[in-house]
């Protein structure tokens, strides 16, 4: 019933329509038909970070502040009912991968229609990454809903989401540098970064192996970590 309620109130704001899967599908179409004229081995890679868009915007500013503001009601149902903080985060990404599965569809149908990329096993394999990297981005912002205030989140959700961004852009495939070489070096730590370096093997017929284990590696060490400040701070909140 919970999982309905917050799913119908997702769905009826108009700010995740517009900003998670109008603007990303927009953008791809803009790089496709435009831009793509001169880059088309490029267009995997600009699918993807399109539905990053939609999805970062999903995951960690749009949930970040959900979480944020029903914050006070799920502790108290923890701290008066059987509702477990592990309850909680398990529903809450049950919900994030069925809206993340939603942005990925629309972006996909919209790419299939304009023959922008075709839909084959290597295309399956990269839905399939994305989804728990959707996971992973709903794991940071939850942690973010739970532990910073409502009002900080309103201020800094977009400026952070930028960051994110930063994190898994691919700087490395028209530009280098000592800067861009550093930076490239600090999203080797990040799972996104394997995700961008998958799509560009991916289509061009490519060895990725590798790069789905240091994906999973990324994945795992992360998501351990943020659970682990999660339930630190809700032995703090509910004591």
């Amino acid at each position: 019933m919970i999982n309905a309620i917050n799913l119908q109130t997702v769905l009826r704001n108009r700010r995740f329509f517009i900003f998670t899967i109008v603007f990303p599908a927009i953008w791809f179409i803009f790089m496709d038909l435009g831009i793509g004229t001169f880059a088309k081995n490029l267009t995997m890679t600009w699918f993807i970070i399109s539905a990053l868009m939609g999805i970062i915007g999903n995951s960690i500013v749009t949930f970040g502040k959900r979480i944020g503001n029903s914050k006070e009601y799920y502790l108290i149902a923890i701290k008066t009912t059987p509702y477990t903080p592990f309850r909680w985060i398990m529903d809450s990404m049950m919900q994030q991968i069925l809206l993340n599965l939603l942005i990925l569809c629309v972006l996909i149908l919209e790419a299939i229609i304009f023959g922008a990329i075709p839909f084959n096993l290597s295309t399956l394999l990269l839905i399939i990454i994305l989804l728990p990297l959707g996971i992973y981005f709903s794991f940071v912002g939850f942690l973010i809903g739970v532990v910073a205030k409502t009002d900080l989140l309103d201020m800094a959700g977009f400026p952070f989401m930028c960051v994110v961004a930063l994190l898994i852009m691919p700087f490395y495939t028209f530009a280098q540098n000592k800067f861009f070489d550093v930076v490239t070096d600090i999203q080797k730590i990040f799972p996104g970064y394997y995700v961008i370096k998958l799509a560009n093997a991916i289509q061009n017929s490519g060895s990725y192996e590798k790069l789905i284990w240091l994906f999973v590696l990324t994945f795992v060490i992360h998501v351990a970590i943020i659970l682990f400040l999660f339930f630190k701070a809700m032995k703090k909140d509910v004591q």
